[in-house]
């Protein structure tokens, strides 16, 4: 139990490392946008802030089911696991569209800035894959619930 806590704490606290290296290139990126100076250095910063964001996710996810093994067959070690994955499923979603937003946004003022280029219509099409992803995952989280209602 006490290596499991240990376990868990190391998990939580790289999570908390890379969320805080995801919003620094966050705001990294957000102020090249907004300073129209070495707009070059956006893509890396973006690639650099979704692996940030990503890795995050992954050990936020291992620290949540530290200790919830496939060896007991105890169903409150199960209902753990569902409510996790529950919460990392509304966590991607929500991510995937605040990544959008961004990206729209940063498109936007590169657009403002720069005019009509390669890098404006990369963002626009990154943004909007991710809100056509986002939107097919709430139809299908809509379409489980009102299944599982109508079963009901």
């Amino acid at each position: 139990m006490k290596k499991n806590k240990k376990r868990k704490i190391k998990y939580y606290l790289a999570a908390c490392f890379f969320t805080f290296l995801a919003l620094l290139e966050l705001v990294l990126i957000s102020l090249e946008v907004l300073q129209h100076r070495r707009q070059t250095d956006i893509p890396k910063n973006i690639i650099y802030a979704v692996f940030a964001i990503s890795f995050a996710f992954y050990l936020y996810y291992k620290a949540k089911t530290v200790g919830t093994d496939k060896d007991d067959e105890d169903e409150r070690d199960e209902f753990i696991v569902v409510k996790t994955d529950h919460q990392m499923y509304k966590i991607a979603n929500w991510l995937i569209y605040i990544l959008s937003l961004v990206f729209i946004t940063s498109a936007a003022f590169m657009y403002e800035a720069q005019g009509f280029t390669t890098p404006v219509i990369i963002l626009t099409t990154i943004a909007a894959t991710l809100s056509v992803l986002w939107n097919l995952l709430l139809l299908i989280e809509m379409i489980i619930g009102i299944t599982n209602e109508l079963r009901n």
